[in-house]
């Protein structure tokens, strides 16, 4: 028997749909890859909503407490890296 891959495991992920990602080996584990899309994904949101996080969260799905929360997180396992890069919440949403 073989095992279904991600092409025709019936869960809706086409290879075309798939965020480009960086080649193998990543240099960080999978939890700060995925913070890092995570957080790209909550700018845009709160790029389209103004930096109004109440109708950023909406956009996403989730209430503003909960967006709230994975903001502190994202925060906490990309402290490093957003330090050294200058980046933020705030700045990323208003374009600075």
């Amino acid at each position: 028997m073989n095992e279904p891959t991600m092409h025709d495991a019936g869960d809706g992920f086409e290879p075309a749909e798939m965020a480009p990602l960086a080649p193998f080996p990543w240099p960080d584990g999978i939890e700060r890859v995925l913070a890092r899309y995570e957080r790209r994904i909550i700018n845009h949101a709160l790029a389209n909503s103004h930096g109004i996080k109440r109708r950023a969260a909406v956009l996403l799905g989730v209430s503003r407490y909960a967006l709230e929360r994975r903001m502190v997180r994202l925060s906490r396992v990309l402290d490093r890296e957003a330090v050294g890069a200058g980046h933020s919440f705030a700045a990323e949403a208003h374009g600075s």
